[in-house]
């Protein structure tokens, strides 16, 4: 005989807890497919205009063709630079950029960001470790970037390594620190499944970790 008691049904409750089901089953792929729209409309919107005024009224009538667009000609614009001549017309454009005293600044920061998530070895988020931030007995999930600080290490006279903290739920916004190896405590998550703790302000769990 089953030891565990028995509530009593509650036609409230139950709408309740089925109306939140359905919220946590639906709005992920609502959201998911709200933003991916967003993501095509704001690339057509775009790209449409730049392409010839006769071909304009054909890829206005099929969603998703200034990204087709979009992808061919970066496709080929990276395909070019890979020659001579591409290569000279981005050093050429490269060395003009750099005697714009603010707006090199900009352009090279955005070269390197961009440079590294392209790169097919790209290892930008090397591991998810704990970080003692923003005061001692305060944990914070952050991510080693960089273990070659060499740059760094010059100026302070300590082997340090880059670990960049997001600030939750936006991970895009954070703190760059250069601490010691021997202060972080690392995670045995991923750094995919790091982030989703960040983004989703600790909601997400292991829930198999949490049944062991």
């Amino acid at each position: 005989m089953s030891s565990e008691k028995q509530h009593p049904f509650h036609p409230l409750t139950w709408l309740r807890n089925s109306f939140l089901a359905g919220v946590a089953l639906v709005l992920p792929f609502v959201v998911t497919g709200w933003v991916i729209w967003l993501v095509v409309s704001f690339v057509d919107n775009n790209v449409v205009p730049l392409i010839p005024a006769r071909l304009q009224p054909i890829a206005e009538s099929i969603p998703g063709a200034g990204v087709f667009i979009a992808l061919i000609a970066l496709t080929v614009v990276g395909a070019l630079a890979a020659n001579l001549i591409g290569r000279w017309l981005v050093e050429t454009a490269d060395k003009a950029i750099a005697s714009l005293p603010f707006v090199r600044s900009i352009y090279g920061g955005a070269k390197q960001v961009f440079k590294q998530v392209a790169a097919p070895e790209r290892t930008s988020f090397k591991q998810a470790v704990l970080v003692e931030f923003p005061r001692p007995g305060a944990w914070a999930i952050g991510f080693i970037t960089n273990e070659d600080t060499a740059e760094v290490a010059h100026d302070t006279g300590e082997n340090l390594v880059a670990v960049y903290v997001p600030q939750a739920p936006i991970p895009t916004s954070g703190f760059l620190l250069y601490l010691r190896r021997e202060t972080l405590k690392p995670l045995a998550l991923s750094s995919e499944e790091a982030l989703k703790r960040v983004i989703s302000l600790g909601i997400i769990r292991d829930e198999n970790a949490t049944r062991s």
